[in-house]
């Protein structure tokens, strides 16, 4: 069972996150930053595997959980969340950290990494994008967000997670055990609607600048994850590879989009190998 400290911490204007601590205080930051409809108890499985040599932060992010919603999607956003997340390590007296996010929590933590020079000691993305590069296809993507996110108010928590566990990026999770599958809908069922709309409208990847032209300026020692049968994000995750000067690319077979549900064993045998590999401050 592992020891965890629950708190709230406020950071700029009025924006409250509620934070999962575990772990030796004295041992290295590592802040895990869940997807889109999951929480910070999302990591609680994976937690004792990385308690006996890091000190774990596991957010809410806006518009999940117990932290913040705004009725200003500008509060939201991916560049203002990134500050928050210094803002917050520097709250707990953390000056520097590494960091794992899984899909939206990956997009967030390449924007943490780069838009807070001297903050990271290492990246671990797992099935994450840099944002959309071209034009017309981010403006899609948002009018598609958007819409979703006025389906998800109109049409209530329960009818958007049968949705949304049924779309094609999660459909290997049915080989999932069925206390997995089940602890999952638990997690998304615990939102507020209206939190997980503004979450879309304000980080969504349509909304998220694209970060690809910037990649090269991340300088932190990088493994990107993705599972063999994502072929989507198997592609992007060799384009981030390209890009970020200092990373690795890794994927995992009998895995889609959730690598660390779908093979636990296999991502962190993988984040392991990758951490014992890196100095950390």
């Amino acid at each position: 069972m592992v020891a965890i400290n629950s708190m709230q911490i406020m950071v700029g204007n009025n924006r409250s996150y509620h934070i999962d601590l575990a772990g030796d205080p004295a041992n290295p930051a590592l802040l895990l930053l869940h997807g889109f409809t999951g929480s910070r108890v999302s990591w609680e499985p994976l937690m004792p595997a990385f308690l006996p040599n890091y000190r774990l932060i596991a957010p809410d992010l806006p518009g999940h959980g117990n932290s913040f919603v705004s009725a200003n999607p500008e509060e939201m956003t991916m560049s203002v969340t990134a500050q928050d997340m210094k803002a917050l390590l520097l709250e707990l007296g953390i000056h520097h950290a590494g960091i794992l996010g899984y899909s939206m929590g990956g997009r967030l933590a390449l924007h943490t990494a780069l838009y807070n020079e001297g903050l990271l000691d290492f990246l671990i993305l797992e099935s994450s994008t840099a944002g959309i590069a071209n034009f017309e296809e981010q403006m899609a993507r948002r009018q598609r967000d958007n819409f979703l996110a006025d389906e998800i108010e109109s049409r209530g928590l329960a009818w958007f997670v049968e949705y949304w566990s049924n779309i094609p990026l999660f459909s290997t999770q049915s080989r999932l055990p069925s206390v997995v599958i089940e602890r999952e809908r638990k997690i998304r069922l615990s939102h507020a609607p209206h939190g997980l709309a503004q979450s879309l409208r304000a980080a969504g990847t349509g909304s998220q600048a694209s970060l690809w032209p910037i990649l090269r300026d991340c300088r932190a020692p990088t493994l990107i994850i993705a599972g063999q049968d994502d072929e989507k994000f198997v592609r992007i995750g060799r384009q981030l590879h390209e890009e970020l000067p200092f990373s690795e690319f890794m994927t995992i077979n009998n895995a889609g989009h959730a690598v660390h549900l779908e093979q636990p064993e296999q991502f962190l045998a993988a984040v392991t190998t990758f951490l014992h590999t890196i100095k950390v401050r």
